[in-house]
């Protein structure tokens, strides 16, 4: 292709005279790894043409090619002509250097990510009106809007109330395992720093892959452990009242180390506790807390239990032997 088509091609997409049938097909022309300095240079040219005359159509093509590769928004109380000469000549070539980025994350598709801190916890609502409650130290990510599928991006734990659609199967995905759903209640608990994997089913049904191994599918009421090391699947039934316990405040520990043990405390109650006491990864405890339970009380139950003693120095729990 000669550059004088590369440029009017360009310089048509740029200013969006291509219908929205046509414009895909334009996105996956530009992304292809064919013409590159070609496809730069009529960026360029494309710019310096409008520079000659600056008027509202050279703010609304900027406009666009900061909405498409993802630029922050200017400040309303900045001038724009201010910032046109600097970052123009950034923005066309990275526009088409990301042109792969930006057409697999167009407008349509951006993902919305949220985070919780240590001891915090947020409820949100996603665009199909599904609800997830989020407990501390979690990332999630979804898209701005559905399409054929409904999937989100979960590193932490997440309690998900799913709005039923046959058409649009709901797909959570963490790092090691992905759970699929129609409609349905369940929890996912996928920390990367954690050794398992569990999801708990509370209503309807859910299929679980894990990369390895056969997917497996949920009862209401069933508990599904992975342990990443082993890639090794546990399924346990457990009561209704353990399916959403930390929403209500409640820890359950069930064949915890004392380290998962303690990770869920700094997260949940948003401090750093060091263990000194040596005790054995390998030594698995069961317990329940389930009167909301502060950290000094749950701590002193643990004393009794594992056989430790702990003081708080500086804002950090130290644990050592008894």
């Amino acid at each position: 292709m000669n550059k004088n088509s590369i440029s009017k091609i360009l310089k048509r997409f740029l200013s969006e005279r291509f219908p929205d049938e046509t414009e895909e097909k334009v996105q996956r022309w530009i992304i292809e790894d064919r013409n590159n300095e070609e496809k730069e240079h009529a960026s360029f040219e494309y710019w310096n043409e409008l520079k000659s005359e600056i008027n509202p159509d050279t703010y609304s093509a900027l406009e666009r090619v900061n909405e498409r590769i993802g630029y922050p928004q200017r400040k309303k109380n900045i001038p724009l002509y201010k910032k046109v000469s600097h970052i123009a000549a950034i923005l066309i070539p990275v526009f088409l250097i990301a042109g792969g980025y930006f057409y697999y994350t167009s407008v349509k598709n951006i993902l919305v990510e949220i985070h919780t801190a240590y001891g915090e916890e947020k409820h949100v609502f996603l665009p199909d009106s599904s609800e997830i409650w989020i407990n501390a130290g979690t990332n999630l990510k979804y898209p701005k809007k559905f399409r054929d599928q409904r999937i989100v991006y979960l590193d932490g734990e997440a309690y998900f109330s799913v709005r039923k659609d046959q058409s649009k199967p709901f797909v959570v995905q963490t790092e090691d395992i992905s759970v699929k759903v129609l409609g349905t209640q369940f929890n996912v608990k996928a920390y990367p720093e954690d050794e398992r994997v569990i999801t708990t089913l509370a209503s309807g049904k859910v299929e679980i892959h894990t990369g390895t191994n056969n997917p497996r599918v949920l009862k209401p009421n069933e508990q599904l452990t992975y342990h990443k090391n082993t890639s090794k699947i546990n399924i346990t039934e457990i009561s209704t009242d353990e399916t959403d316990a930390w929403r209500n405040g409640q820890l359950i520990f069930s064949d915890a180390s004392l380290p998962e043990i303690l990770q869920v405390l700094e997260r949940k109650f948003d401090v750093s506790i060091s263990d000194n006491t040596t005790v054995p990864v390998s030594k698995l405890y069961t317990v329940k807390f389930l009167k909301n339970e502060n950290l000094e009380e749950i701590l002193g139950i643990l004393q009794d239990i594992v056989g430790f003693s702990y003081r708080n120095q500086e804002n950090k729990i130290i644990l050592s032997k008894e």
